[in-house]
């Protein structure tokens, strides 16, 4: 799977993938918000197995036809209704009639369907993708990033995170955070973040360790939402994961030049758990925070800053950030 895999490749990989995105959607988009993560579990709990329907019941076999497939489906008529057992999709359904357990079982695919679709559509796949993410190419995995299913997503993402030791990983995930074209691009870059948790461990040297600090910069600095909290995990990366002088010094940065208030927010946030890692930086931190609290455009920002100078000075636990305007 990884023969002939390079950063390079990779990242060129990448790159091709993002311009025949934007050629798609007509140049750059706004970001969308994909909404909360939803676990995916396959196959879901037997519900033949609930009403103790045995394997030596299924003794009929009806067509199903969906999505331009079709399927064995073995079918047990029981006291309790006819139960059918999809074993190519690892699904069941129960219903009264045959047509109805057929119904069910349409409602039951659902999931299953759409997930698939939705990784083919990222993939440039023709048809469903019946297989397992883990057995794709570091490629996809890094496309996937960017599925309109957040779970999906999530699934990649833990796939990359498994190898990013090896740097092969690296240059592609600060490209998505320097995206600023992709509709799905703030899921990627809370994937990125996640993995980014481990910097120090997935750069390959010095230069690209302070090249991916100067990628979490520019990216908190300049994005104009936060969606899916991408930037305010940002500012929870360098200051509860990264944790040195350097997230310090980006911290200081965003809070006080930086040009959206979700990076400044994110900021303040980062500078709490900081000091709970490093007590020597709490002055420095109170300086900038002060800084803020007199001059930031924002009132409920200046609140915050104000508010988090008490709680790092208490060594309390810190209350909550506020919402921003546009945000529920």
């Amino acid at each position: 799977m990884y023969v002939n895999c390079t950063p390079e490749s990779l990242l060129a990989e990448l790159d091709a993938f993002l311009e025949m995105e934007r050629e798609r959607n007509g140049g750059p988009v706004p970001a969308l918000n994909p909404g909360h993560r939803r676990q995916f579990i396959w196959p879901r709990q037997s519900i033949a197995a609930q009403y103790n329907v045995k394997p030596t019941e299924f003794t009929r076999t009806v067509r199903y036809e969906s999505h331009g497939e079709a399927f064995d489906i073995h079918v047990a008529e029981t006291a309790f209704g006819f139960f059918g057992r999809c074993e190519a999709l690892k699904a069941e359904a129960k219903g009264a009639s045959i047509d109805g357990m057929l119904s069910n079982l349409t409602r039951e695919l659902d999931p299953l369907f759409k997930r698939q679709f939705a990784i083919s559509r990222t993939l440039g796949f023709s048809r469903r993708f019946d297989g397992h993410i883990n057995e794709l190419p570091p490629g996809a995995h890094i496309r996937l990033l960017f599925c309109e299913d957040r779970d999906v997503a999530y699934t990649a993402m833990l796939e990359i995170d498994a190898h990013a030791a090896s740097g092969l990983y690296t240059p592609s995930l600060m490209r998505i955070l320097e995206d600023e074209s992709h509709p799905m691009r703030r899921s990627a870059q809370w994937c990125t973040l996640d993995i980014f948790e481990d910097l120090e461990n997935v750069c390959r040297d010095k230069d690209e360790y302070r090249a991916a600090i100067e990628t979490v910069r520019q990216f908190m600095k300049t994005a104009s939402d936060d969606y899916v909290r991408a930037v305010y995990k940002a500012g929870d990366v360098l200051g509860d994961h990264v944790a040195n002088y350097d997230a310090l010094e980006v911290l200081e940065d965003v809070l006080l030049t930086g040009e959206q208030p979700y990076g400044r927010r994110s900021a303040i946030h980062g500078m709490i758990h900081l000091c709970e890692w490093l007590p020597e930086v709490k002055n420095r931190c109170f300086e900038a925070l002060e800084k803020a609290a007199a001059n930031d455009p924002d009132q409920s920002l200046r609140d915050y800053a104000k508010a988090t100078i008490q709680d790092i000075a208490r060594g309390g636990p810190h209350g909550p950030e506020p919402a921003l305007v546009g945000e529920v």
